[in-house]
């Protein structure tokens, strides 16, 4: 991140009436993990596995699915 840090000014974005992306950011990579999880015949490797797992949980997603699962 801080070889990208000069890209990280959301107050200057903002004053130029540019979205900084985080909503849309947070809303589709549901739909793109989703969409990679479902292609049939699709090789995971362990590695690849752990970090959406890690992205679950950042997100907050991870405890919400495990209490789906054990009230269904």
């Amino acid at each position: 991140m801080g070889k990208r840090i000069k890209y990280m000014d959301y107050k200057k974005a903002k004053n130029q009436g540019l979205a900084i992306g985080s909503g849309e950011i947070e809303s589709s990579h549901r739909h793109v993990i989703q969409k990679r999880l479902k292609i049939s015949g699709a090789w995971w490797k362990v590695e690849n596995a752990n970090a959406l797992m890690r992205v679950a949980r950042a997100n907050g997603y991870w405890e919400g699915y495990w209490k789906e699962k054990k009230a269904a």
